[in-house]
């Protein structure tokens, strides 16, 4: 924590707040879910209450945003600890006062707008790194002595439009065999995906073909899909798995066919972009779970084992499936992406809206979140994890926190009440 934000002592803060009669100090966000977008603005009203007017320097209002990276390697026995740190945004702005001069101050409500950064990255939480964006306000009544509020983190919303991609409208057709011991035929496998590229709330169908004139027995097939984080620091990187979804087929001798499908989550977007120290992308993994009893058999008799990775955006793809027309009260915000081509606001041939239009045309409905609350899902090897080491950021700040991801509704949808 830095010096200069060091909190007061709890006995010193209540002499002070009894001297001056402070009562308390507040911040609220107008977007109910806390979400924004960069270049865009963050707005919202500071609450003072005090007993009566005091003095003071001024009533400040502190803005951030910040990357870190922390993890440990353990090699020839010795254990060494590697971070990385990135910062964004650093924001400080007066909204009474001036930091240095006495004046009156009166309690009420202080309103506040600030623009975000251009190219901010998106609000990311991992295992082992994350990227925060946190606001809060102080009352200063000397340049030693303040009274803030809490650290309240937000969401920054990321962007990656599917029809910029050139991967995400392809499809996907993987096929492999595989000989085992004392066979005479081969096991082969095929999966099928109309395209790379899904947003969350879509569906990901997956058509999956087995022929096995074999002897060997597949028990079921195992569809796993997995978020695979890289974390760098200047010496060296490191990658972690988690399970999203998975997915268990039991095999049925009378057909060769499976159609498998599952609904992406609230998760972030492939890449991250604009962070150099972290990195997401996700894989896509059917096996066919052979039953080998023998353990000198397992040790040659692998799963045959399919993989492709999956684009993971934003605004979904414009002539694959298109989502259905949901607008809410954050819609009046006009918290829409800057630079989409083809958003649940228009369908078919129908041209985009301008921003300006969106507002005006847009209709408060409450049955449906626009945004979900996102998950570090569980580890694909846990028993290979190490501790976090996690200190907070530079403001000492711990509490976790859940970053909120656009979630969109397709008829396809299989989550309940979708």
């Amino acid at each position: 924590m830095d010096e200069e934000e060091a909190e007061i002592d709890p006995s010193a803060a209540a002499t002070l707040s009894k001297s001056i009669g402070f009562q308390r100090i507040d911040i609220v966000l107008d977007h109910p879910q806390k979400v924004y977008y960069s270049g865009r603005q963050i707005s919202g009203n500071v609450h003072l209450d005090l007993e009566q007017p005091t003095s003071g320097v001024g009533i400040r209002l502190k803005c951030k945003g910040e990357a870190q990276v922390y993890f440990t390697d353990r090699s020839a026995g010795i254990r060494r600890k590697f971070s990385a740190f990135e910062n964004y945004l650093h924001v400080e702005t007066y909204l009474v006062g001036d930091g240095k001069e006495k004046c009156m101050i009166t309690g009420g409500v202080y309103p506040f707008s600030l623009t975000l950064s251009e190219n901010l990255p998106c609000s990311f939480e991992g295992r082992y790194g994350r990227v925060r964006y946190s606001i809060r306000a102080l009352l200063d009544v000397t340049t030693i002595y303040r009274f803030s509020t809490n650290i309240i983190p937000f969401t920054v919303a990321p962007i990656l439009d599917l029809n910029r991609d050139p991967l995400a409208t392809l499809p996907i057709n993987i096929k492999q065999s595989k000989m085992y011991i004392g066979q005479t035929e081969a096991l082969s496998m095929s999966m099928a995906l109309p395209v790379h590229g899904y947003v969350p709330g879509q569906t990901i169908p997956i058509q999956i073909v087995m022929i096995n004139p074999s002897t060997v027995m597949v028990k079921k097939l195992r569809i796993v899909f997995k978020k695979v984080v890289s974390y760098h620091s200047t010496e060296k990187s490191r990658k972690h798995k988690e399970i999203v979804v998975e997915v268990e087929q039991p095999v049925n001798k009378d057909t060769n066919t499976y159609d498998v499908a599952f609904d992406v989550p609230a998760v972030p977007p492939t890449g991250m972009i604009h962070c150099n120290i972290i990195d997401v992308l996700y894989t896509l993994k059917v096996e066919a779970c052979v039953d080998v009893s023998e353990w000198y058999y397992r040790m040659f008799q692998k799963n045959l084992k399919l993989r492709t990775n999956i684009v993971v955006g934003t605004v979904p793809l414009q002539n694959y499936e298109t989502p259905q027309k949901t607008v809410d009260v954050t819609e009046a915000f006009s918290f829409h992406p800057p630079c989409t081509t083809a958003t649940e606001e228009y369908a078919n041939d129908t041209p985009p809206l301008k921003n300006s239009e969106r507002v005006e045309t847009a209709r408060p409905s409450l049955s449906l979140p626009l945004y979900e609350k996102s998950q570090i899902y569980r580890s694909s090897k846990p028993d290979m994890d190490d501790p976090t080491g996690d200190d907070g950021d530079s403001d000492g700040e711990v509490k976790p926190y859940s970053p909120m991801y656009r979630v969109y509704k397709f008829k396809s949808s299989h989550k309940k009440g979708r």
